[in-house]
């Protein structure tokens, strides 16, 4: 019987909302057992101090000082989870940590997040395992998404073919069937920071709840199909982007009222995402929605909408919890990181590694 690591995995994603954390259990392929999961918000002033590192134009000193202090961030989620489920250290094998991405170019073998593994690996006592993402674009990959290969065993008993489309900052979907090799995958589109970008700037709020302004907004089919246009709607496979990589693209709508950006926001994603489908040969069964934008229930209505012969579902409605789902990976990253398995594949990421690519650097305690 292959042995059994208990792994926690740490998330904060380009919405900026905070630390998503998740313990499991896994011999980091077929035998998953999820134990628990916890969050930690972010506070508005740490929420802008993020957001202007991405923004503008930071110094190396305020990135180092950010860097730290969001490492112990993580360090006081992780120690506080632990005392509240009364566990040791010394009874958790591994932690994920997946940092902050700032910055991320493959074309260009770059890709950037801050976390300082070292740091949070003498914080919490437990052996760390992070910067997941570079090896994979130094061997020619894009080094997103990762989380597909976590998909394909998580959701192994779901009907086939499945399509699971993870919202974040960036939405990214993963297609199936029962084998490994059909896997595929790829980041499709903006996911929800140009929707809680419009609202922060307009509102001062941090998201448009269940998509009810976006609902009320009408759209410009004109202005959209001119949108689409845009080389960015239209690369070849592999391909993975950066948060900010639509400004250009999405400034046309800037000028319409805010409910109508929203309202476009949402049937843009929708037609890229039915574009992006056809290129599977066989259609998916359904789609299984997880991350923030499983809860814009506007946005889900739209998408049912334009693919109304597929069903949607959230995760959460297939016995799954929509939020810890990319936490979980990462501690399922870590496990295939210490047992010397690939994380990305050619089909996900566009890895030149015939193998796939082993991610993660381990940093002892």
């Amino acid at each position: 019987m292959s042995k059994i690591f208990r792994a926690i995995g740490l998330m904060s994603g380009t919405s900026l909302d905070g630390i998503d954390l998740a313990m499991i259990e896994s011999d980091g392929g077929e035998n998953i057992k999820i134990i628990a999961s916890d969050y930690c918000e972010y506070s508005p002033e740490f929420r802008n101090r993020l957001r202007d590192l991405i923004f503008q134009n930071p110094t190396l000193n305020g990135i180092k000082e950010i860097e730290n202090e969001i490492t112990i961030l993580h360090a006081n989620l992780v120690n506080n989870f632990l005392k509240k489920n009364n566990l040791k250290s010394s009874e958790i094998d591994l932690i994920g940590f997946h940092g902050q991405t700032i910055f991320h170019q493959p074309a260009k073998k770059i890709t950037w997040q801050i976390g300082n593994s070292q740091l949070l690996a003498l914080q919490t006592g437990i052996k760390t395992v992070g910067d997941f993402r570079i090896n994979d674009v130094l061997e020619g990959g894009q080094g997103a998404p990762l989380v597909p290969i976590y998909h394909f065993y998580l959701f192994a008993k779901l009907s086939k073919p499945t399509l699971i489309l993870n919202i974040g900052g960036i939405a990214n979907l993963t297609y199936f069937d029962d084998k490994l090799a059909s896997l595929q995958a790829f980041d499709v589109c903006f996911g929800n920071a140009p929707f809680n970008d419009l609202m922060y700037k307009k509102f001062h709020k941090e998201f448009d709840e269940n998509g009810d302004l976006a609902k009320t907004g009408k759209i410009n089919l004109e202005l959209i199909n001119k949108i689409l246009e845009h080389k960015i709607f239209n690369q070849s496979l592999p391909k993975s982007f950066s948060r900010n990589d639509f400004d250009e693209a999405l400034s046309p709508l800037q000028s319409l009222e805010p409910q109508d950006i929203l309202a476009c926001y949402s049937q843009i994603f929708a037609e890229v995402l039915a574009k992006d489908i056809k290129i599977f040969s066989k259609k998916p069964t359904q789609i299984i929605v997880c991350g923030g934008g499983a809860k814009n229930k506007n946005l889900l209505n739209v998408l049912q909408k334009k693919l109304e012969d597929i069903k949607i579902l959230t995760a959460q409605e297939v016995g799954f919890n929509v939020h810890s789902i990319e936490a979980e990976a990462f501690a399922f990253l870590a496990i295939r990181r210490i047992l010397n398995l690939p994380i990305s594949f050619k089909q996900t990421t566009g890895t030149l590694n015939s193998e796939g690519s082993i991610g993660g650097i381990i940093y002892e305690n």
